[in-house]
């Protein structure tokens, strides 16, 4: 090639790159900008990192929320409707970095303090404590439940508990993609609970995540949009568009199933309701989420790359790599010729 031709093609290249980057990003941002109702604010001063979300058993128009790390141990309650706050509780625990909320079916509230951006802790647990519902609950006693992985340190944020087994799973935080960690049917406090990993591969960047209320599905959030992922494999068989948030890291499933509250980080921070519609599953579920199925059991068909948001974002990050992998070439060959 000419190298005055090369001196031009590798800049072009590069413009073409940073195009496909920022208008994948855009496409991105616009397809999540219009989804999602308004609901209320959160606007109470103590609640300036709302990590984890998790409506009552009891109360479909209360959630519970927590702060993440540098802040008080404080379990908080939240009058949807209207982003009030009318209770709290604060466990005598020390927490470290809680990322996530759950709740098992007879309505015990579950913190994953299980945050490590910097991979370093050797202290992650959850905590169990009673659900308290409109009202200051004081001072409250806790269960520390310890964990450890089996392969070293990892930043979990995400934490399910199947509502009709009361199965616990951890999703990971992976930039390119998660893992799925099965807890113990039975925790103790007074020793290491061991996770099992299953042989699964969830999205990257998982913020917070939910069970649909039958148990089939899990839907899982990044920062701009959710996955739903069968909960019998972990596969992802669909997508959905959320709001446009500063920092979102809360996500909750509504007791009807044919929604999900999702927020943010921040002060004032933004509930917003979205239309969920489960997938019709071909099979119906029989197998205890997160398990294999049986040996000689045929396995489930890949039902190959979901529909919704992700088939533009999906083909302009390929055309980003192909441009990648021209600039390698040229480079390469570049460096030969001289």
């Amino acid at each position: 090639m000419n190298p005055r031709h090369r001196r031009l093609l590798i800049p072009g290249l590069l413009v073409a790159l940073l195009i496909i980057v920022v208008v994948s990003s855009l496409a991105d941002k616009a397809g999540a900008a219009t989804s999602g109702e308004p609901v209320s604010r959160i606007a109470d001063a103590r609640i300036t990192e709302s990590s984890g979300l998790v409506i009552d058993r009891a109360d479909a128009d209360l959630a519970y929320t927590i702060n993440d790390s540098g802040n008080a141990a404080a379990v908080y309650a939240v009058d949807v409707p209207t982003g009030r706050v009318v209770g709290s509780a604060t466990p005598a625990a020390t927490f470290t970095d809680t990322e996530a909320l759950s709740a098992d079916r007879a309505g015990t509230l579950w913190v994953a303090d299980t945050g490590d951006n910097n991979r370093q802790r050797s202290d992650v647990a959850l905590y169990s404590l009673p659900a308290f519902g409109r009202e200051d609950g004081g001072a409250v006693s806790v269960k520390r439940f310890p964990l450890t992985y089996p392969e070293g340190r990892r930043d979990v944020e995400s934490l399910v508990v199947n509502p009709r087994t009361d199965e616990k799973f951890l999703l990971t935080k992976g930039l390119l993609g998660g893992e799925v960690f099965a807890l113990p049917d039975r925790l103790e406090q007074d020793e290491p609970n061991r996770v099992r990993v299953l042989d699964a591969t969830v999205p990257g960047m998982l913020t917070d995540a939910a069970f649909t209320p039958d148990g089939a599905y899990v839907v899982a959030r990044s920062y701009s949009r959710a996955y739903v992922l069968d909960a019998r494999t972990w596969k992802q068989v669909d997508t959905l568009a959320l709001p446009s948030v500063r920092q979102g890291e809360t996500l909750a499933m509504e007791p009807d199933g044919r929604s999900i509250l999702v927020g943010s980080e921040g002060g004032d921070s933004p509930l917003f309701r979205v239309a969920f519609t489960a997938p019709v599953p071909e099979v119906e579920p029989t197998e205890r989420a997160g398990t294999a199925p049986a040996a000689g059991a045929p396995a489930a068909p890949d039902q190959g790359p979901p529909e919704g948001g992700n088939g533009f974002a999906g083909a302009t990050w390929l055309w980003a790599g192909v441009v990648i992998a021209l600039l390698a070439v040229i480079s390469a060959a570049a460096t030969r010729s001289r």
